[in-house]
C-alpha cells in the first residue's frame, strides 16, 4: 500500500486534493467539528464512490503534523477497501453489524490479509469496540483505532452522530497487522496490583480501590497532593492487568468524594496498577523492529496517536523525532486521537496502528 497526502490551512478541499489521483480510500481529519459536513460532501463529489471516513482531530504524514484546516490521507495500490458505519454506537451498534459483514464481503475477507481501522466520535468507544472486536476476532480479522475529538464522524460524504465510521482494508500483497505501543512499566520492584471495590463505570468513575478512595491510594502512593492528579497521569497512568497484558487507563479529574474519574471506564473486580514512565525511545524503536520481524518490508503503516502522547512528546521535544523515527523504516500516516482501540480493549495514552506488508 502507499500513502499519500494533501492539506489545506484554510480548509479547502479543492487544495488538500490537488496532489491526490485515483485513490482507493480517503481518510480527513479537520481541526473543528464545525469544518466536518462540508469537508465530507466536497470529498465525495470529487471521488465519488471512492471510500472515505473522517473525524476532528491533528494528523500526520511521514515527517510532518497538520494541526489546521484539512488534511486527507489517500491509499492506494495493491489493496481493496470498504467503508461504513454503526449508528448509535453508545447504545446499540449491534443493530447495524450486517454493514460490517457486508464490507468484508465487498473485500473478499481472507484471515491475515484483511483488518478493520476505525474511527468513532467521543463517548461511543466501549460498545463500538466490543461490537467489532466481537465479530472481527472470531474471524481472525485484526482491528486498530481511535476515537474523534468531536460529536460525530464522517462516512462515505455524509455525517453521523453517535457512531463509528471504519475501512474494512484487504492487503493484495500480503499481510495486515494491528500493533500497540505502550510507552509505560511496572516500576521494578513494585508490581502492586489494586482491585477496584467500587465503580460507576458508565461515569467512568472509580471510587474506590481496595476499599479505600481512588485518590488516597494513587497519592499515597505516588507521594503526590491531590492537585497533582490530573497533570500526574502523563508520567503514572493507572493500567488494567488484563490476562498477561496490561491496558492503560488515563486520569481526567478528581472529585469531592475522593472519586477519580477516567478517560475509559473500569469495572468493580478489574486490577489496576500505578505505571511509570519507560524509556519511550526505546519503545518505539521496539516497535519498528516488530513490525520488521512480523512483516519484513512494510510497505505503510495507518496509526492512532493519542492526544496525551502528543502533548507529552512535543513538551519533551521528541514528536519531530518521532514521527522521523517511524518513516525511516514504511511510509506513515494517522490521527492524533483521544482514545484508542486495538483488537479487544479501548485504551488510553498509547498508540495503535494497522501495517501493511
Amino acid at each position: 500500500m502507499k500513502i499519500s497526502y494533501g492539506s489545506s490551512k484554510r480548509g479547502d478541499v479543492s487544495e488538500a486534493l490537488r496532489t491526490i489521483t485515483e485513490p482507493a480510500a480517503l481518510f480527513f481529519s479537520v481541526a473543528s467539528e464545525d469544518m466536518l459536513e462540508r469537508a465530507a460532501h466536497d470529498i465525495e463529489k470529487a471521488f465519488p464512490g471512492v471510500a472515505s471516513i473522517g473525524g476532528v482531530g491533528q494528523a500526520y504524514m511521514d515527517k510532518q503534523s497538520f494541526d489546521s484546516g484539512l488534511t486527507v490521507l489517500a491509499m492506494k495500490e495493491n489493496i481493496k477497501v470498504a467503508a461504513d458505519v454503526l449508528e448509535q454506537a453508545s447504545v446499540m451498534p449491534i443493530k447495524y453489524i450486517r454493514r460490517l459483514e457486508n464490507a468484508i464481503k465487498e473485500v473478499g475477507g481472507e484471515k491475515g490479509r484483511t483488518a478493520c481501522f476505525d474511527i468513532c466520535s467521543a463517548g461511543a468507544d466501549v460498545r463500538a469496540v466490543t461490537t467489532l472486536s466481537n465479530y472481527l476476532c472470531r474471524h481472525g480479522y485484526d482491528l486498530a483505532g481511535g476515537t474523534s475529538n468531536s460529536a460525530a464522524v464522517a462516512c462515505n460524504g455524509k455525517i453521523y452522530k453517535d457512531a463509528c465510521a471504519f475501512f474494512i482494508f484487504k492487503n493484495l500483497r500480503g499481510r495486515i497487522k494491528s500493533y500497540k505501543e505502550n510507552i509505560y512499566i511496572h516500576p521494578q520492584g513494585n508490581e502492586k496490583q489494586f482491585m477496584v471495590t467500587e465503580a460507576d463505570p458508565k461515569e467512568y468513575r472509580i471510587r474506590t480501590l481496595e476499599s479505600v478512595s481512588a485518590e488516597k491510594v494513587y497519592t499515597s502512593e505516588l507521594g503526590i497532593s491531590r492537585d497533582k492528579i490530573t497533570t500526574q497521569t502523563f508520567k503514572n497512568p493507572f493500567g488494567h492487568v488484563c490476562d498477561s497484558d496490561t491496558y492503560i487507563v488515563s486520569i481526567k479529574g478528581v472529585e469531592a468524594d475522593g472519586s477519580i474519574i477516567t478517560f475509559r471506564p473500569a469495572n468493580k473486580m478489574d486490577f489496576l496498577t500505578i505505571l511509570s514512565m519507560g524509556d519511550y525511545r526505546e519503545v518505539v524503536q521496539d516497535t519498528i523492529s516488530r513490525i520488521k520481524r512480523d512483516l519484513g518490508s512494510a510497505s505503510a503503516v495507518l496509526s492512532v496517536n493519542c492526544l496525551f502522547r502528543y502533548i507529552m512528546f512535543n513538551d519533551d521535544h521528541y514528536w519531530d523525532n518521532y514521527l522521523t523515527e517511524m518513516c525511516r523504516s514504511f511510509s506513515h500516516a494517522g490521527m492524533v486521537g483521544v482514545g484508542e482501540h486495538y483488537n479487544t480493549q479501548f485504551v488510553n495514552q498509547t498508540m495503535c496502528c494497522l501495517a501493511f506488508e
